[in-house]
């Protein structure tokens, strides 16, 4: 097995259970994981983060960064060796060791992670300038709704699956969802500086841009769910819907996610569904989605 990890779940038991049960069983890392593990008080949380791992080195799998992957084409991108970083992950052993010397007292490598911990914590404070647009993009998706639809998605005590099954079982729904996907899609691909050509129409579904839409407008029918981005500060919706969606995106291409964030698990539930009952096969709006673009929502990083 090949699970995503999330970083709240990096100190969990868990993730100590799953890694022990099975030397097969391997931890996935991401960019926004490492940038996580990374951020804020860089010497006080990346040893405790850490710790897990570093007792599993063999077992971790690191990806390559969001904007590389974004440009693979789809036959590229639902291939996992694609997505690994092959050069990382084979010297993650040596990183464990750096991090324990560090955690011993070595003032070199202390200070390695401290501009690392610069870097990281830059990065994502960067992310709060794209919430404004993404707020009102949800605001947007949220008066085209019919009341229909919000009833669905304000059934809080159903699981998302089970509502984006009710969703498409109406035709006028199944369109507009089909649309918004698309539409979100064809601006990422538009705007995203790895992209440099349109994908080919059989690898649409596989390129990480289209599961990227896929998984933020689960997120944003989820936001709506809630009542809107209104109430959302912007740290929040960093944190809960661009960091969650892109840990998800990466979770469609490997065995599943473990996080500790009902958020996170329900939009790759979510994706997952549409994946397998929507987007499986080459449908025909495949044929004349890459012409449209709507502006205003937030790429992947």
């Amino acid at each position: 097995m090949r699970k995503v990890v999330d970083s709240n779940f990096l100190q969990s038991e868990s993730l100590a259970a799953y890694l022990s049960e099975s030397t097969d069983n391997y931890a996935v890392l991401t960019d926004y994981t490492a940038m996580e593990v990374y951020k804020g008080d860089t010497l006080k949380s990346i040893y405790r983060s850490m710790e897990i791992l570093t007792k599993h080195p063999q077992q971790v799998v690191i990806l390559k960064g969001t904007q590389i992957v974004c440009g693979l084409t789809g036959r590229d991108a639902v291939s996992q060796e694609h997505l690994i970083d092959e050069t990382q992950t084979r010297e993650f052993s040596e990183f464990c060791q750096h991090l324990l010397a560090a955690e011993r007292g070595d003032l070199f490598l202390q200070e390695q992670l401290l501009e690392n911990g610069r870097e990281a914590t830059a990065h994502i404070d960067k992310m709060l300038l794209d919430m404004p647009t993404l707020a009102s993009g949800i605001d947007l998706l949220t008066q085209t709704r019919s009341r229909a639809e919000l009833e669905i998605l304000r059934r809080r005590e159903r699981p998302t699956p089970q509502i984006f099954e009710e969703l498409i079982q109406h035709p006028r729904m199944l369109q507009k969802l089909t649309q918004d996907v698309k539409a979100i899609a064809a601006s990422l691909f538009e705007s995203h500086p790895s992209v440099t050509k349109r994908p080919k129409l059989p690898e649409v579904r596989n390129t990480f841009i289209f599961r990227y839409a896929i998984c933020g407008y689960v997120s944003i029918l989820k936001r709506i769910g809630d009542g809107g981005a209104g109430k959302a500060k912007p740290e929040k919706l960093r944190n809960n819907d661009v960091i969650d969606v892109n840990i998800a995106t990466f979770a469609t291409y490997f065995d599943g996610i473990l996080t500790a964030d009902k958020r996170a698990a329900e939009i790759y539930a979510g994706a997952e569904f549409l994946l397998r009952e929507v987007f499986a096969t080459p449908p025909w709006w495949l044929r004349v989605w890459l012409s449209l673009s709507r502006r205003g929502w937030a790429r992947p990083a």
